[in-house]
């Protein structure tokens, strides 16, 4: 606040001579503002688009051309705080938001290095109801600082979206409910994004080492045996992470109908086959701004076999589609076998 009133001053000192509403017109001129864009939204959680980004979070520093980034501006305030552009300076912005309108602290969730244009969260852990999303930039002011436009930032999913389908060729005389369906990964994790040398934007999870949990549980799929014989479970956000091979997911699969009652636990690995998303990806690695529907068949023999057989394998072939919240290629995957719960 201090540099903002200082900076203000300054611009009417140099304009003494002016009528009040001449002073206020040049200040607003030279006031610093975002135009924000997000890529690509989704459509199962509590997802920001274009039309929901109300209010965002931003650092900011600038400084001379052979200088590091030393006066700080923006410092995690809202985008409608007020500070003014310095004619030929140069600057380097961070932003985001946790959800609509959510910031995290400084203390212990957020930090900029404007030299090296990254925004770094610490220790994050996904909420389904928000949808993290962050933009990084450099530029340079006008000489007239008048003339400066808005800074424009592109602001892009930080997370990954894990859902799963299940089809079934049994018909309406049976219902099949999925329940206890809940997936074990990272769940905690520092990441960041950064600009690159070559100044592209670039998204790093640290979780190589770090500790898998079980999420949350989706909820209760009522009957996959409905007259679409298919039902989808919701979204999860998760931290984008590789070795996905090495990742569970489990469920508990229910029978009833056709003089069936019967119940079995499934587990399968959540492998992902490269270059599916994006067309350049690494294989079992979650990438952020993808959404993972891994897609299961399931039936009323293989559930009753199951509970009656714990030890007979009875596969079940997984497809992982894959895009940035769109639908691209399949992936097959065996799970292990059904027990009895």
């Amino acid at each position: 606040m201090k540099t903002n009133l200082f900076l203000l001053g300054m611009a009417v000192a140099a304009f003494s001579s002016c009528t009040n509403e001449e002073v206020t017109d040049v200040a607003q001129n030279r006031a610093i503002k975002f135009n924000q864009f997000v890529e690509n939204n989704t459509r199962q959680v509590t997802e920001l688009d274009n039309n929901k980004l109300n209010s965002f979070y931003v650092f900011g520093k600038f400084r001379n051309e052979a200088d590091n980034y030393d006066t700080q501006i923006f410092n995690n305030e809202s985008q409608s705080a007020q500070y003014y552009w310095q004619a030929g300076k140069f600057y380097s912005f961070g932003a985001y938001a946790d959800g609509d309108k959510g910031q995290l602290t400084t203390t212990s969730g957020v930090s900029f290095d404007a030299d090296k244009g990254k925004l770094t969260f610490a220790n994050y852990t996904p909420d389904d109801a928000k949808d993290l999303v962050a933009a990084v930039t450099k530029m340079q002011c006008n000489s007239d600082a008048s003339q400066q436009e808005a800074v424009d930032l592109t602001f892009h999913h930080m997370l990954s979206q894990v859902k799963f389908t299940f089809n079934t060729t049994d018909g309406k005389e049976y219902q099949i409910k999925i329940s206890n369906l809940k997936i074990n990964a990272v769940k905690t994790s520092t990441g960041n994004i950064a600009l690159s040398e070559s100044n592209n934007v670039t998204i790093n999870w640290e979780n190589t080492s770090a500790i898998k949990e079980d999420y949350d549980m989706y909820p209760v799929i009522s009957d996959v045996a409905n007259e679409n014989k298919r039902a989808s479970s919701e979204s999860k956000l998760v931290i984008p992470q590789n070795g996905t091979d090495q990742l569970n997911v489990m469920f508990t699969a229910t029978v009833k109908g056709g003089g069936l009652d019967k119940t079995a636990n499934f587990t399968a690995n959540l492998s992902v086959a490269e270059n599916i998303a994006g067309g350049n990806s690494n294989a079992n690695t979650w990438i952020p701004g993808y959404r993972y529907n891994y897609t299961a068949e399931i039936n009323a023999k293989m559930i009753s076999e199951g509970g009656e057989n714990p030890e007979v394998l009875y596969p079940i072939t997984f497809n992982a589609i894959v895009s940035d919240w769109e639908k691209a290629e399949d992936q097959n995957t065996t799970p292990q076998a059904p027990s009895v719960p």
